[in-house]
């Protein structure tokens, strides 16, 4: 993450904020756990389950609710910072506006969409860990799956990254376009704009499309695996869920892969603006 070095004052209270987002998710990982052993002794008539739902739940809402209030503080301190750095610059008020913009996309990427990453990274990790303790076999063809998709995200930023630095330059060049009064040229810069945008969605629409298939193909194989007559319906709903985890948290790969790969190209934009050392 190259453009983390934006964030020089901030980075320690920044993955701070990540630590708490860990356990926050540590503790969403332990919760279909949880449910299909309350599931299972409330079946057997111990109740003694519904305390150890109760704390798990408890965990959650206390830790996601103290990340929320520290990283906001955090983000909008950097956020700040960096727009009052690019705004003092020698550079252009065009280029200086539409910086102003790339700095609020970039906090955002990292304050929102970074940990959605993180959580995809728990949840994928955490999930397929669990399904292969309950199942070997639900494991290894998670694993398959799991390099399959890598392959295909690699693919994808490619592409994303192209489009990306594309429509950065001509946001830098909005005040520039607009200043000449010409609507020949505004209609053609717009246009421009608009087409490496429908482009941009075309490729995440794609590899959400290629996702959704491949993760498909899991979820009826681990179907046609636990489905067991001797099976627990506790279990069977555990296993189910991390499976259903898994590919939710792959779900959530292309966006984020799309938005680092624009916080990427701001930070290199950036960079002659900025002081970036710690």
């Amino acid at each position: 993450m190259s453009s983390l070095t934006l964030f020089g004052p901030e980075r320690r209270r920044i993955f701070a904020a990540y630590g708490l987002l860990t356990i926050e998710e540590i503790s969403l990982l332990a919760l279909p756990a949880l449910i299909g052993v309350t599931i299972d002794r409330l079946l057997s008539g111990d109740q003694t389950g519904l305390l150890l739902l109760a704390c798990g739940a408890g965990a959650i809402l206390v830790s996601g609710a103290l990340r929320r209030f520290f990283d906001t503080r955090v983000f909008s301190a950097a956020e700040q910072r960096l727009s009052q750095t690019v705004m003092s610059s020698a550079d252009s008020p065009g280029v200086q506006v539409g910086r102003l913009r790339q700095v609020y996309e970039v906090v955002q990427t990292y304050e929102r969409s970074v940990p959605e990453g993180f959580s995809a990274i728990i949840a994928g990790v955490g999930s397929l860990t669990i399904s292969a303790w309950y199942d070997w076999r639900v494991g290894l063809a998670g694993l398959v799956v799991a390099a399959t998709l890598v392959a295909m995200d690699r693919l994808y930023s490619g592409k994303v990254e192209r489009l990306n630095a594309a429509l950065n330059g001509r946001t830098e060049r909005d005040f520039a376009v607009l200043s000449r009064g010409s609507p020949r040229g505004l209609h053609t810069h717009l246009t421009r704009r608009r087409k490496l945008q429908v482009a941009r969605s075309d490729a995440e629409i794609a590899i959400y499309l290629m996702n959704w298939i491949v993760l498909l193909a899991l979820i009826i194989a681990t179907l046609a695996l636990i489905a067991a007559p001797e099976a627990k319906p506790g279990a069977v709903f555990a296993q189910l869920s991390y499976i259903l985890a898994f590919a939710e948290s792959w779900n959530r790969w292309p966006a984020l892969t799309e938005r680092l790969s624009h916080a990427s190209d701001v930070a290199r934009r950036l960079k002659g603006n900025v002081q970036t050392d710690v």
